[in-house]
């Protein structure tokens, strides 16, 4: 779970989802289930993601030196994805 890490489009989405759950819970007569709607309203404030990202693979980043060898260089900070210069 991270916070602050959704997008503009994914608050909309979740105000009018908890709007939804408001209304519907109001003009049924159920106003309890109109709790429901608080901890949406939370996420969409504190812009919680709830998926986990994807772990990162470290990939190996060899040189081949004017000589044709081949040397094996530290990946420590590359990751799959990532542009070597």
């Amino acid at each position: 779970m991270r916070f602050y890490a959704i997008t503009v489009d994914q608050i909309v989405y979740r105000f009018y989802l908890m709007m939804a759950i408001v209304l519907i819970a109001l003009f049924s007569g159920w106003t309890s289930f109109a709790l429901l709607s608080l901890p949406i309203f939370l996420s969409a404030i504190l812009g919680i993601r709830f998926r986990t990202p994807a772990p990162r693979k470290v990939i190996p980043i060899r040189q081949v030196t004017s000589s044709g060898k081949v040397v094996e260089l530290s990946s420590a900070n590359a990751v799959e994805g990532d542009k070597v210069a």
